[in-house]
């Protein structure tokens, strides 16, 4: 990834304890601008800047709307958008849902410190930031089919 570049990032999470948290992390990555923030899935799906961003992360779980259904509807509007799931959930039949409404990338919060750096850099450089094991059964999967 070119560092020179900056990309524009929403982060939408329902805990201001978290989004205190996750802008001291985002000090340390310079290449990356907060734009703004969302607090619950209908705020986010409804987001005047959406198509103006590079990077969207979303927590799964959020009031109004669950950060997966938003996650679809964001991606139908905003394909292009890249999207990275923040959960501590990390099941593979979760994880395969998360693929399937368009997240490029999850991040678990209890690893956040460790993985956000290199998760966010796979994602800007357009590879998928999910375990190789969740990939590799997906891809079966759609062979199969």
């Amino acid at each position: 990834m070119k560092t020179e570049e900056n990309y524009k990032v929403i982060i939408a999470d329902d805990s201001h304890i978290f989004i205190n948290g996750i802008k001291l992390l985002f000090e340390e990555l310079p290449q990356y601008e907060i734009i703004d923030f969302a607090y619950n899935g209908d705020e986010i799906v409804n987001h005047p800047n959406l198509g103006n961003i590079d990077l969207l992360l979303l927590d799964v779980n959020m009031p109004l709307l669950d950060g997966i259904s938003a996650g679809r509807q964001i991606n139908f509007q905003f394909p292009y958008l890249k999207m990275v799931a923040i959960t501590l959930n990390s099941d593979q039949v979760y994880l395969e849902q998360l693929i399937r409404a368009g997240f490029k990338g999850f991040i678990d919060k209890a690893n956040i410190t460790s993985q956000l750096d290199t998760v966010l850099n796979q994602v800007m450089n357009n590879n998928f930031a999910f375990p190789k094991e969740i990939l590799s059964k997906l891809v079966n999967k759609s062979e199969s089919s």
